[in-house]
């Protein structure tokens, strides 16, 4: 997805240079919302060009984010909400920031990350790059959390509920089936959850 802004009035910057401000956001397929928030703050941040995905923090490839990169030429700015929205790691992050600073690009967060070459206090700089590449591992592994406890609800995986039935108890479920039973009518015999039944049974179907 990308999405285009144009302000009614240039800002001071943008009359002095023509430097784009180039926007990225990117979340979860089940935090769509949080999507939105981010595409809203990077519109109000000055992004006048956004590119926006719903993918796992962990795809191979980020079609959006390949085209952000691509779009952005020398002198102009990368702006993302936070660092996890773009990056997987530390390494893939300094990798990344390197490789746009030599083009002469710059890039920050609405977090506080940014790179600049004219700051008068780079000690500042560095302190805020330290803290958010922390704050990085501690965001993706969040994020990682919430997607394994998504993909565990979806397939039917216990999530310290109700301990998962033995296999003989698998087993007299799926021959119930077999013989004709309906659901409530195995859970009759077998004191067995009605969700439980049905992910044994659709389990035993896909073997």
């Amino acid at each position: 997805m990308t999405f285009k802004f144009k302000r009614k009035r240039s800002l001071l910057s943008e009359k002095n240079k023509k430097k784009k401000s180039i926007g990225y956001a990117r979340a979860i397929d089940s935090e769509r919302f949080y999507l939105e928030e981010q595409i809203k703050n990077l519109k109000d941040e000055g992004c006048h060009l956004i590119f926006a995905e719903l993918l796992s923090l962990d795809a191979e490839l980020k079609p959006e984010f390949n085209k952000a990169l691509t779009a952005l030429t020398k002198g102009d700015e990368l702006v993302i909400t936070k660092l996890d929205r773009a990056f997987s790691n530390r390494n893939e992050c300094v990798r990344i920031i390197n490789k746009l600073l030599n083009q002469d690009v710059q890039f920050r967060t609405l977090s506080g990350f940014f790179t600049s070459k004219n700051s008068p206090n780079r000690s500042s700089i560095i302190f805020n790059i330290l803290y958010e590449l922390d704050n990085l591992d501690n965001e993706c592994l969040r994020e990682r959390k919430n997607e394994n406890v998504l993909k565990r609800r979806l397939t039917g995986n216990n999530l310290g509920g109700r301990p998962k039935i033995s296999r003989l108890k698998e087993s007299l479920v799926i021959r119930l089936r077999d013989e004709g039973y309906s659901y409530r009518s195995i859970r009759a015999q077998t004191g067995i959850a009605l969700s439980t039944i049905r992910r044994v049974i659709l389990e035993g179907e896909d073997k």
